[in-house]
């Protein structure tokens, strides 16, 4: 089985639909961006702004996240 990796989001409901709005290999930089950026995304009309993840096969890039 290949090693797999968290990647999280941060998704948002607007017109009925799920969109993503952030991705991260790193859990604290979507909290620090759904606190930042949640006014202006409510303003826009999104809903439900969450942050999720899931598991991808693409290893995090070592320059990106050096400390992962």
């Amino acid at each position: 089985m290949p090693t797999m990796f968290k990647y999280y989001e941060v998704i948002a409901t607007i017109d009925g639909e799920d969109e993503v709005l952030y991705g991260s290999y790193d859990r604290s930089d979507c909290l620090y961006e759904k606190e930042a950026e949640s006014f202006w995304w409510k303003d826009q009309g999104y809903r439900q702004i969450r942050i999720s993840h899931r598991l991808v096969s693409e290893a995090p890039d070592p320059e990106v996240y050096p400390d992962l």
